[in-house]
């Protein structure tokens, strides 16, 4: 077995002890990690560990480790931070390997008590075989196994992980992910990280079968020089997204406050991104966004875009934002042109790229034609469609013609042949309540047929984008 494999007990666990766990129904921290497991659908093993109980939900209760009648494979620690290093330490007396520290109150407090405690248990974790994730943080949550003791309910086995050293960035991601149709194989908090580091995760995502995507929260890390060739020999199989935290002035003091790191300067990690072509975000939608780009699209030979919307002033809009992301938007040929202009009416439209061709959203024949040939032509690479939702709710019969028209768009989006990427950009006016509640089920729509779309065109472009540049760094330094 791998040194990386090694970790599988820690995300496969087939028992877990959750330390702290309270009979008091207005418990938090050990207790909600209990119910969750339970209400999930663990299959493994709970033993709950509390000196003051004798049952908790059900389960007989343990009053410290070695009184666990077997090795537990995982130990969740969620008391106060003074009861920790005491706790680390039956778990050495028990032989346990695998811990998470939910507690917090170490150094990231800035204070001397929790300074010293935050020594203390590091001597304990470095004078020992333990595997700790933490302090200070959410720990792991795996859809596969149903060791998801917090975050979102899983929905399904997916093929993103997230590798964060906030437990809040995790718990968000779990519910935004899966509410856009992004589903995860791991989602990784590590706080503080006193035991395990960025790279022992690394190391072992790379080899994990369930994950194909690996987005990243940094906010600092030990041994950046190997984190960096880590992630570089990564990412020539597996996209690796990264967001740094804490690159301005006041995000760095936030970092020193959060999980006591320090958070290095912009230069620095300009340099890693050059280096490694790992995929920059800088956010949790981002993250999603182009998460969902790799999840979708295939490979595009070049950044050369077709832009595909209606109204001039809007058409300049999207070319400029598709400019600003990266994106080139070159005219199309004569040829292509002279080919559309025989069934496109040029009073009104514009045949050129973008294709402000609204004329033509509303037919299916003619906007299958019109989009063939833009795909068709030598000079593009790349689609964004903009589906501008402006239609008013109280009149039925205009509603029912854009939604056919929409359900036509998608089935050509799904079955593309041209292999160009293309994805969608869903826009509606924001005081216009049913247009606004029909783009959410619209988007939703996009996606479950495999199609990347977005409720703005700045997302849209920016993710692909991002996804364009990923592949021109691999085909020029494969």
């Amino acid at each position: 077995m791998s040194s990386a494999r090694v970790l599988d007990s820690l995300f496969f666990p087939k028992s877990v002890a959750v330390v702290g766990a309270s009979a008091n129904p207005a418990g938090w921290g050990g207790t909600s990690f209990l119910q969750r497991l339970i209400k999930r659908g663990f299959s493994g093993k709970l033993y709950p560990v509390n000196p003051k109980s004798t049952e908790v939900e059900g389960l007989k209760c343990y009053p410290n480790v070695q009184s666990i009648p077997e090795i537990p494979d995982h130990v969740i620690i969620s008391t106060p931070a003074i009861a920790v290093p005491q706790i680390l330490r039956d778990c050495v007396t028990a032989n346990v390997k695998n811990v998470h520290i939910f507690s917090s109150g170490f150094s990231e407090t800035g204070e001397e008590d929790g300074k010293k405690l935050d020594e203390e248990i590091t001597a304990i974790i470095k004078n020992s075989d333990l595997r700790v994730v933490g302090p200070n943080c959410m720990g792991i949550w795996v859809s596969a196994s149903k060791l998801c003791a917090w975050g979102a309910e899983p929905k399904g086995l997916g093929s993103v992980a997230f590798l964060s050293q906030s437990g809040g960035h995790g718990e968000y991601i779990s519910e935004l992910g899966q509410s856009l149709g992004v589903y995860f194989s791991k989602i990784i908090s590590f706080g503080n990280a006193k035991g395990l580091q960025a790279y022992d995760f690394l190391e072992y995502l790379e080899t994990d079968p369930d994950t194909k995507i690996i987005a990243c929260y940094f906010e600092g890390m030990r041994d950046g020089n190997r984190v960096t060739q880590l992630i570089r020999r990564i990412n020539r199989t597996k996209p690796v997204l990264v967001w740094k935290g804490g690159l301005t002035a006041s995000g760095a003091q936030a970092v020193s406050s959060h999980t006591g790191s320090l958070a290095g300067e912009e230069r620095i990690w300009k340099a890693f991104y050059a280096q490694t072509g790992a995929v920059p975000v800088g956010s949790l939608d981002e993250v999603i966004d182009t998460a969902m780009a790799f999840l979708y699209l295939r490979p595009a030979a070049g950044k050369r875009t077709l832009l595909m919307g209606g109204g001039g002033g809007n058409s300049v809009a999207l070319a400029d934002i598709c400019g600003r992301e990266g994106l080139e938007v070159p005219w199309i040929t004569d040829a292509t042109r002279q080919e559309m202009n025989k069934f496109i009416r040029l009073a009104g439209n514009s045949t050129r790229n973008p294709l402000d061709i609204w004329s033509v959203q509303d037919n299916p024949d003619d906007f299958k034609k019109a989009f063939d040939l833009g795909l068709a032509d030598p000079n593009i690479d790349v689609a964004v469609m903009e589906k501008q939702i402006m239609w008013d709710s109280d009149e039925p019969e205009h509603i029912e013609r854009h939604k056919k028209a929409d359900g036509v768009h998608i089935e050509y989006c799904k079955n593309n042949t041209s292999g160009k990427p293309i994805v969608v950009a869903a826009t509606s006016m924001a005081n216009m309540e049913g247009p606004s509640a029909y783009r959410a089920q619209l988007l939703t729509r996009f996606v479950t047929s495999g199609i990347p779309a977005y409720s703005s065109t700045v997302s849209a472009a920016r993710a692909l984008s991002r996804f364009v540049a990923y592949h021109e760094f691999q085909s020029k330094n494969n």
